[in-house]
């Protein structure tokens, strides 16, 4: 078994080969949201790189959001256009639901890509993988406020009412966009005693296509398999355009534009 998988939510794309016994390759754009001119020039070295020929892949995996819509959508018609050329079955991989891979028994893993004006996508996954806060768009304050009551409840639990070494490692890059809110939060969270706030160094923080792989080989086993048509992509909202055009307000403003240029 062999799995290429494209991964371009996030600022840099990459593409990873696995064999499904633990081995797996990465490459790693050096230029942010380069992913069109960058992506099959990697998977070729790849392929070279492991002396495969292209009847030797076995699927076709891509990361299908949330995230960039742009990078979402070249990541996904890239995957889609290599599996129906080489007449390949595609494996879909939920971008957030990836950071499981991170789930290490210990501590909540809190991924948190940002959508702007306080605004996330998100999850809170419990140590052992679970849905805590499923995977979706929300405010961040929201997240917050699930990870407060999930360890509230924990507290409850305990026969001296105290957290024991609990901790919570956040991921992606919302880390980044909201630097000074996660701050607040692990300041306040500290009055929960023995909770450790994290925020996942950068050498692990963002998404990949090693992460999109091994995600990938499990649905492989599982028979999740679907065609190239079958593979869209996950923005979970839709896009400004789109809302403006929903509400009416591109009409609007297209309407003032026209205003304002008959005006001259």
């Amino acid at each position: 078994m062999y799995i290429l998988a494209i991964e371009t939510t996030g600022p840099l794309g990459s593409v990873a080969i696995t064999d499904g016994a633990g081995n797996c390759s990465l490459k790693i754009s050096g230029e942010e949201m380069n992913h069109l001119k960058d992506l099959m020039p990697m998977a070729q070295q790849l392929m070279d790189e492991w002396k495969l020929a292209k009847s030797d892949l076995s699927a076709v995996a891509a990361s299908i959001g949330p995230g960039s819509f742009t990078g979402i959508r070249i990541g996904v018609s890239t995957a889609r256009a290599v599996a129906q050329a080489l007449n390949l079955p595609a494996i879909s991989v939920p971008t957030l639901d990836m950071f499981k891979q991170r789930c290490d028994g210990m501590s909540l893993i809190v991924p948190i890509f940002n959508a702007r004006r306080g605004q996330v996508y998100g999850g809170v996954f419990g140590e052992a993988g679970d849905d805590i806060l499923r995977s979706g768009p929300y405010l961040l304050t929201e997240v917050f406020e699930a990870v407060e009551a999930h360890l509230e409840d924990v507290r409850s639990e305990m026969p001296c009412g105290m957290l024991q070494a609990a901790s919570v490692k956040f991921y992606g890059d919302g880390v980044d966009a909201y630097a000074q809110e996660l701050a607040d939060f692990k300041e306040k969270m500290l009055k929960l005693e023995g909770c450790r706030v994290l925020n996942a160094p950068k050498d692990e923080r963002y998404q990949d296509a090693g992460m999109t792989a091994r995600a990938a080989v499990k649905k492989y086993r599982n028979g999740e398999l679907i065609s190239a048509d079958q593979l869209l992509p996950d923005y979970m909202r839709v896009t400004e355009a789109e809302q403006k055009l929903k509400d009416g307000s591109l009409a609007r403003e297209r309407a003032a534009k026209m205003a304002r240029f008959k005006a001259r």
